[in-house]
């Protein structure tokens, strides 16, 4: 994260109406000079969630949310701080200026202005061609109707192969920037042929809904190339990362914590424009570790699997079913019918069929156990064992020690075994195991994790002069902390007034170091368990005093060892060493 000047984040401030910012996500009425809604975090009948007009903060007066653009943008839309304050740049129009320039390279603003282009491009030869008419009627044959086609912004790449190459160079963009969006193919010649042609486009968007590239189905057996072709790796596009339709379901995701994974684009378009909007999707790569990682930043503790009824499809919903299993994540596996994938089932059975199909999802252990026995002979005892320990072997490996015990009694269940033949033990304790790290062992700083978790209950506690704060007031100072960029955002945070600590723009603003700005960053991304605030804080702050109590004993007794000739320094060192022992710290509470 670049740190912004605070003129232009003081001007970003200026510019946000903030009824208009809530007003594009949530309905609300007119209230004589205010606003007021149904609040989005709970759930109520009568509106209480209010925003005064010309106010920069909004507040609900049934469960006490409060807060400002960027808090709602986080809490509500899910975005991350950097994520919410370059939307809302871009939306009132302000150019934020970094103090500190990042590492050089592409410019990713015009290279998503040139795929935006692009799309619409795509989209108008859909829809007014005359060569556009057959992948229009393809799409109508397979029940892509005209609000689906504007809903998702579906398009088709002409057969000419340089027509969306000499619109863009038109509009000013250069062949290197065209390249780099994935728009440009450069022959060995020196032939200059657009990237994507006779093939129908879906554009692929990023979280925050910005176009990042594109998935290109061909819809005529004699096109060149597989069913379909995808934008290759750009500055934008990480396929690894990618999960298509993610910005269209990040936001039910992340409230109902739990999401519908599935093969195709088009199965998940299909899901998404029938109400099924927590569907996503690989891109053009196999289901791996990066994309787990990016559900998994939104909670979720459960996932279906709804992966084509053919052998394959088991097969994958097996691979990425223990991915998430071994992160702790509860995986249950739709039984489509054989030769179905999502698409087809919801055409010909609709929306109700689909949605008992996710009341009766089969857990993964057995789903796995009834995938390996399908096609063996069970009555043999060989066949059998090979299958549990086949199953018992891939649960060994997942990495949390009860998760592995419950899911072994499982298994032991699933197959009708005796639990000790297993090995089902009590789980033993957790033993904190050093992981090798590129930046070795000395990459894990704990003092910096325990100063970021009193930042952390400080920052994100629901009032600014609540509990937690008074707290910390009356135990510690800048001075208690050994991490530079916490005492600064600490430091910084205290000396501003009530309302601007409610502002993450403000404080923003006011941090002069990039390091205390990245760590903002960082805190506003952990979510906390409000509930349980009051002991965390002491917790913290007893901890935090135990460390410099700890570090001030150590100190005396390394001076006493060197060599002094004063008996009198001797004497005042070892009376400050008894004092420190006999008064060992106490979190003064109110």
């Amino acid at each position: 994260m670049a740190i912004y000047s605070k003129e232009s984040l003081d001007m970003l401030r200026q510019k946000i109406d903030l009824g208009e910012v809530i007003s594009s996500y949530v309905s609300m009425q007119r209230s004589g000079s205010s606003y007021k809604c149904l609040c989005p975090f709970h759930d109520e009948k009568t509106p209480s969630f209010m925003v005064h007009k010309g106010d920069s903060h909004y507040h609900c007066f049934g469960c006490g949310a409060h807060g400002d653009a960027i808090s709602f943008l986080m809490e509500y839309v899910k975005m991350t701080f950097v994520e919410a304050l370059e939307s809302l740049a871009e939306r009132f129009q302000v150019s934020l200026e970094k103090v500190e320039e990042e590492e050089k390279g592409p410019n990713k603003k015009r290279l998503k202005a040139a795929l935006e282009k692009a799309s619409a491009f795509y989209r108008f030869f859909l829809l007014h061609s005359d060569e556009g008419r057959p992948a229009l009627e393809y799409l109508y044959e397979r029940e892509i109707d005209l609000p689906f086609i504007e809903q998702f912004e579906i398009g088709y790449a002409p057969k000419q192969g340089d027509m969306v190459y000499k619109l863009l160079k038109a509009e000013g963009f250069s062949e290197e920037e065209l390249q780099l969006a994935g728009l440009l193919h450069i022959g060995s010649t020196g032939r200059k042929k657009d990237f994507f042609s006779e093939r129908i486009t879906f554009p692929v968007r990023d979280r925050m809904g910005a176009i990042i590239g594109f998935s290109a189905r061909k819809f005529k057996e004699e096109t060149f190339g597989g069913k379909y072709v995808n934008t290759s790796e750009t500055p934008l596009f990480k396929k690894s990362h990618i999960l298509f339709g993610f910005s269209y379901s990040r936001q039910r995701i992340a409230k109902e914590r739990k999401a519908l994974v599935v093969e195709g684009q088009v199965d998940a378009l299909r899901l998404i424009y029938n109400g099924f909007d927590f569907t996503v999707a690989g891109q053009g790569t196999a289901f791996g570790e990066g994309h787990v990682k990016e559900l998994l930043s939104l909670g979720i503790n459960q996932v279906f699997l709804a992966f084509d009824g053919d052998k394959a499809g088991q097969e994958a919903a097996v691979k990425v079913g223990d991915l998430f299993q071994g992160k702790g994540v509860e995986v249950l596996i739709l039984a489509l019918p054989k030769g179905s994938d999502p698409d087809a089932f919801l055409r010909e059975q609709g929306k109700e069929a689909f949605s008992e199909l996710l009341t009766k999802g089969i857990d993964y252990l057995s789903f796995y156990y009834k995938h390996l026995s399908s096609s063996q002979d069970m009555s043999s005892p060989s066949k059998k064992n090979e299958i549990v320990e086949t199953i018992a072997a891939r649960v060994r490996a997942w990495e949390r020690p009860i998760l592995v015990h419950e899911s072994l009694k499982k298994l032991a269940e699933v197959a009708g075994l005796p639990q000790e033949i297993l090995g089902v033990e009590a789980p033993p304790p957790r033993v904190q195991i050093a992981r090798s790290s590129p930046l070795g062992p000395s990459s894990i700083d704990p003092d910096r994790i325990l100063e970021m978790d009193l930042l952390r209950w400080l920052l994100l506690s629901p009032d600014p002069e609540s509990f937690s704060l008074r707290a910390i007031q009356k135990n510690l100072s800048k001075e208690d902390f050994k991490i530079p960029a916490c005492a600064g955002l600490f430091g910084t945070y205290l000396g501003l007034s009530f309302d601007e600590r409610r502002e993450w723009l403000t404080l923003a603003g006011h941090l002069k170091q990039k390091e205390e700005q990245d760590i903002l960053n960082e805190l506003l991304q952990k979510k906390v368990n409000k509930q349980k605030i009051e002991e965390y804080v002491l917790e913290t702050i007893k901890k935090l005093l135990h460390r410099n109590w700890t570090e001030k004993k150590e100190q005396i007794l390394q001076k006493m060892k060197q060599n002094l000739s004063s008996d009198e320094e001797i004497f005042i060192l070892t009376k400050q060493f008894d004092d420190l022992c006999k008064n060992p710290p106490q979190v003064l509470k109110d």
